[in-house]
Parts: C-alpha cells; structure tokens; sequence
C-alpha cells in the first residue's frame, strides 16, 4: 500500500525536520534581537545631537544679561531640526530651511482674565457648533439648521464618547485627548514630568515617542463608568490646529523625504506617485499637489490619524473638555491649564519655537488651486467650525486652476481668525523684538498682501488677507520619532 509507506517516511524523517524548523526559528529570533539593537543604537545616534543641543540649564529668575528678561534678548536659540524638510524636487524650491529659531524663553503668561476670556471664547464656539450639529451633551432633538453635507459628514462620527482615546491622571485631576501633529509630543513629556520619573535630559533622550510612554503611564480607568465622575473633577484639555497647517506638517514629515521617512513612502509615497504623477522630472517622494489629489479621492475615516479630522478622534462634543490648547499658542494654554488644576508653573528650558512662516505656506499652497483649497476645507469643515479658524490665507496662496471654485462654498468659509490670544501673541514679540532678524536660511517672508487678481475676481468684497503674524511650531514630530 502506499499510505503505509508514506507514514513510515514521515516517521523517519520527522526529527530532522522539527529540528531543522527549530533552528530556522532561533535564527530568526535571534536576527531579529540583533537588527533591533543595532536600528536602536542607529536612531538614538540620528537624535542625541539634536536633542542634547537644545538642553539648556534652568536660569535664576528667567532674567538674561545686565538684568533684562530673556524673554526680550534678541539673542537666537540653539538650532533643531524643524518644520519639515528641505524639498529637492521641483524648479521652484529652495534647499535652504525656511524654518526661523528664536529664544527658548516664552513671553510670560498673560493675566488670569484675558486667559479666561479666549478659552470661554473658545469653548463658547465649540458649544454653539455641537447645538447647531444637535450633537452629543448638546443635542436638543432638532437639526434642522445643518446643511445636507453637514448631516452626511455627521452621520460618519462615533456616536459615543470615545473615552479610550484620554490620556486620564486622577490623582492630577487631568485628561488629555491627543492629536496627532497639534503639538502631542511636547505635551507628553509635559505629563510624564508630572510623574516625577524623568528629569528633563531623560525626557529629551527617550528612546519611544513621548505620547507611547504616556499611553503606557496614564492608562485606562478601571472601568468606563469611572470616567465621567473623574471628568467631572478634572481640567480636561482638548487640542487643536489649523487642519490645513496640521495636514502639511504630516505631509512634510511623513512623505516629503523617503530617505528620512522610509516608512511613509513605502506605505503612501510610492502609491501616490504611481496613481497621480502627471508628469516625469518631480523626484521620488510625492509632491504636496499629488499628496492632496490622493486625499481628496479617499475616505478621511481610513486614513492616518494625522490626516483626519480631529473630530473623529475626540468627540468633542461628546465629552465636557473645558481647555482648548490651540498649536499656535499651545505653550500659554497648557500653562493655564497647569494653574487651573494647581500644579504650578511649566518649566521653560524645554519651550523652543519654531515659526512657520508665510512663505512656508505659500511654497506649498501655490501648487494647489483654488478649488482644490476649497475641497480640502470641505473634507475639514467640522474641525473648523469647532475650532474657529480661517481659511483666508491659505485661499491667497492658491491658484485660479481650470476647475471653478464652488461659488457657495466661498460664501461660507470663515475669512477671520479671531483668536485674540494669537493676536496678543503677535503684539507682544512686536513690542519686544521677539523675533531676530538673523535667521536660519531665509529672510523670514512678510505677510501675504493683496489677494492675487484671478482669485480676488472669485472673492466678492475681499482684496486684501488678514494674517496674524507666524504660527508657533514646537518641532513634534519633525524633530523627534514617528509619534504613531
């Protein structure tokens, strides 16, 4: 028979095939604990300069030389990675950072009232945006004021409150949704040096995004039905950014250089290349043009977190936050919060800015057209009437294109920032030279003037974009790891 003769084969045969699985196994073990060791002690390489060069000691009472503030010096700080990466590809471009580094010292905290006052400004918004949406603790039973493609991107939210996406301290009366690419990196090593575990050149070195050992250190209350008692008791910070700001961020850090970003081109870049490259001669990483062609055509719920509109991820209309920390003033937001919930004052050394300016904007936002712009707050319609920015200078930079602009649309987007502390943000490095005239690079651009002519015909009674001065940007994410 042949069966038996089979068996009797295997039966022989079947040690020295275990054996040999066996030793293909500890081989891969073993190869994989090598190639980890050696890509850790790789990276750590990659970072420590950096994160060692912008270690400074503590100062005695924030004062610089001859008894004036620092925080008035005109002296620059350390240089950091930041703000993206130079782009190669592309007449147009320049090699040379575009990103300025001032003092490592903030202007000081503004009094309690004015605080006080931007944040109910703040909330206020987020409050009438959920009643209008008849959304979460808001929800009166009535919607009739939104518009049909309000109710369809509505209809795709998570209709409970996400509390697994908190970062929850009851014994710090503190919770945290974190946001991808709004300044979550900084905000990590903020917490875990609450904990008391971390100095700060531990914190600057870790070996993880500071967000992963956050996760790991403020873990998930015992039970779902702890959190709302807890909340309630808490200052709960929401946080936000400009979605079209926070998109670009992620474009430069994840897809703008394969070599330094592996990872994203091997999952997006290449795919986004080969669906919509028009034309040879634009380099291996994707353009910022053919990133938003490729967003534009998909949908934003199956996308990176960095790509999705914040809603998604912290419901807020679902859970009672009362601090709104905004990227471009997210230093004197959280450290309102820290002296909301009693825990002192926030240690400066680790404040370094970065100013993305104008011509940062308008290096990337002049590949795209106007319609395109349009679209794109479209896809991030929600995330802007919650948190109240404008699209006014991002529409400046962009092209008329051969696609016309939905004329309806243009009604309705918001062509103001009033957010009054960025305003006093602006005034106080004005009035104090915050800023230095020696920069990295480049000049820093000037604000956009008037609205080009092509696109001014499209505008009704707008000539001229009103910008409040140069957003602050932390390095997260474009000095430290992937935050994921």
């Amino acid at each position: 028979m042949v069966f038996p003769g089979i068996i009797r084969k295997l039966n022989k045969n079947l040690p020295a095939l275990l054996q040999t699985i066996v030793i293909i196994c500890l081989i891969h073990y073993m190869g994989q604990s090598v190639l980890l060791k050696f890509q850790k002690k790789l990276h750590l390489g990659r970072f420590s300069q950096v994160a060692s060069s912008t270690h400074r000691p503590p100062t005695g009472g924030g004062g610089g030389s001859g008894g004036v503030p620092a925080w008035k010096s005109n002296a620059r700080g350390p240089s950091k990675f930041g703000g993206g990466f130079s782009r190669s590809h592309g007449p147009s471009r320049s090699t040379s950072s575009t990103t300025t580094t001032t003092t490592t010292t903030p202007i000081p905290p503004f009094e309690d009232d004015i605080m006080r006052e931007e944040q109910q400004r703040r909330l206020d918004i987020l409050q009438e945006t959920c009643t209008r949406w008849n959304l979460g603790l808001w929800a009166k039973g009535n919607n009739s004021n939104v518009t049909d493609e309000e109710k369809s991107a509505l209809s795709t939210l998570p209709k409970n409150p996400l509390y697994q996406a908190l970062l929850v301290s009851e014994k710090y009366h503190m919770a945290v949704c974190p946001v991808a690419r709004a300044g979550i990196q900084w905000l990590s090593r903020r917490l875990l040096q609450l904990l008391g575990k971390f100095d700060e050149r531990q914190l600057l070195h870790l070996q993880e995004p500071p967000s992963a050992i956050a996760r790991h250190n403020f873990p998930y209350l015992s039970s779902w039905e702890k959190y709302p008692s807890v909340l309630s008791n808490s200052v709960t910070l929401l946080m936000a950014r400009h979605p079209l700001d926070r998109l670009l961020a992620s474009y430069r850090y994840l897809l703008e250089d394969p070599e330094r970003n592996p990872h994203g081109y091997l999952h997006y870049g290449r795919r986004i290349v080969r669906s919509y490259r028009l034309a040879p001669g634009h380099g291996k990483a994707p353009t910022f043009e053919e990133f938003v062609r490729f967003l534009l055509a998909r949908d934003m719920s199956h996308m990176e977190e960095a790509w999705q509109p914040a809603i998604r991820r912290c419901t807020p209309c679902h859970i009672p936050y009362n601090v709104i920390t905004h990227y471009e003033t997210l230093w004197h937001d959280v450290q309102w919060a820290w002296k909301k919930a009693g825990l002192g004052s926030l240690n400066t050394t680790d404040y370094v800015q970065y100013t993305m300016t104008p011509e940062i904007r308008r290096q990337y936002f002049s590949e795209l057209t106007l319609a395109q712009v349009l679209q794109l707050y479209q896809k991030y319609k929600l995330d802007f009437d919650l948190y109240g920015y404008s699209l006014e200078e991002h529409m400046a930079y962009a092209r008329p294109g051969d696609e016309a602009p939905d004329l309806k649309l243009m009604a309705i987007v918001p062509r103001k920032n009033t957010d009054n502390l960025q305003k006093l943000l602006s005034e106080s490095k004005a009035k104090a030279n915050y800023v230095s005239d020696d920069v990295i690079g480049e000049r820093q651009a000037p604000a956009p003037a008037a609205v080009s002519s092509s696109v001014a015909a499209v505008i009704p009674n707008e000539t001229v974009v009103d910008v409040n001065d140069n957003f602050i940007d932390n390095g997260e994410g474009d000095l430290f790891p992937q935050e994921k």
